[in-house]
């Protein structure tokens, strides 16, 4: 049976104001004091797994995941602190950021008392706040799956200035402000540039209108992925074994960051499913089956 903790969130719910700017704000480091935790769904027993989901679909796209992997695992669906706050109407906290998102993730794992490394999958916006995680905090890594992380840091400058693809979807993203209400427009555009082009707002009432609110609604606070920068020499020295998953027909942009990846990580596999950026969950048994098989060589 599934158990849902909701973790404590004591931190301060006042947010600022948020002016949208053409070069990356400056991303703020999660302060030591700042004791704020995700929530957890968890389901099964045996060593932990953690997932976390996409920028707009959070920790309800890794259920279907979950339930086949309870068998064998200590299941844990962390949702983003970007999406309980947006889908629950609050505001995000004060400079909010990815590395905000890993502390979260690393309060919640001392909630849960999860000592041992973990194997930690995250799929897009989650792979992202994944990869931060294990860079700060390799000891508390056992395996990590990466699907697709926007990670536009370890691009070279100079290629993301000439690439326009690339480039246009970090200055959309840019405009998804921490205290702004996002657009049916912004939506639209941003479901185009991941691949999903043809794609309209349902007029209210309609079945899908829900989830289209829904997914627009957590768009707020996603311009910490364009914010967010690292030092690219850091995944040289990321020893932990790395999974990394492309959708065969996913958008160039991600392709091309997936394969900086892969030649910057040192302990690397590689594998392709069916599909474009969604694919973890459109092939979820090949998804699942390759994440078992990927646990297995690395136990």
């Amino acid at each position: 049976m599934q158990r849902i903790t909701t973790c404590c969130l004591l931190m301060c719910l006042l947010a600022g104001g948020c002016e949208e700017t053409s070069a990356p704000e400056p991303e703020a480091p999660a302060g030591v004091s700042d004791p704020v935790a995700l929530q957890v769904f968890e389901d099964g027993h045996g060593p932990p797994l953690v997932m976390l989901g996409g920028g707009t679909d959070g920790a309800a796209a890794f259920a279907p995941h979950a339930r086949l992997l309870a068998k064998d695992f200590r299941v844990l669906r962390l949702q983003s602190l970007r999406i309980e706050r947006c889908q629950s109407k609050q505001p995000l906290p004060p400079a909010y950021s990815i590395k905000a998102e890993s502390a979260a993730l690393a309060q919640s794992l001392d909630q849960l008392t999860i000592g041992e490394p973990v194997n930690l999958v995250g799929h897009s916006f989650g792979a992202l706040v994944a990869l931060d995680f294990a860079l700060d905090n390799p000891d508390r890594v056992r395996t990590l799956l990466l699907a697709e992380p926007p990670a536009f840091w370890v691009v070279p400058p100079e290629e993301l200035r000439a690439d326009a693809e690339m480039r246009a979807m970090v200055e959309l993203v840019r405009t998804f402000a921490p205290a702004d209400e996002p657009t049916d427009e912004q939506l639209v555009q941003f479901q185009s540039r991941l691949g999903r082009g043809g794609v309209k707002p349902p007029a209210p009432g309609q079945p899908a209108w829900e989830d289209w609110v829904s997914k627009r609604s957590v768009l707020r606070g996603l311009s910490a992925v364009a914010n967010h920068s690292d030092d690219p020499v850091r995944l040289k020295g990321l020893r932990v074994p790395v999974l990394i998953v492309t959708g065969k027909d996913t958008v160039a942009f991600h392709r091309r960051i997936n394969d900086i990846l892969a030649a910057s990580l040192p302990v690397v596999e590689r594998i392709e499913l069916p599909g474009g950026h969604g694919a973890p969950g459109t092939a979820r048994g090949e998804f699942v089956s390759a994440l078992r098989a990927f646990l297995a060589r690395h136990r």
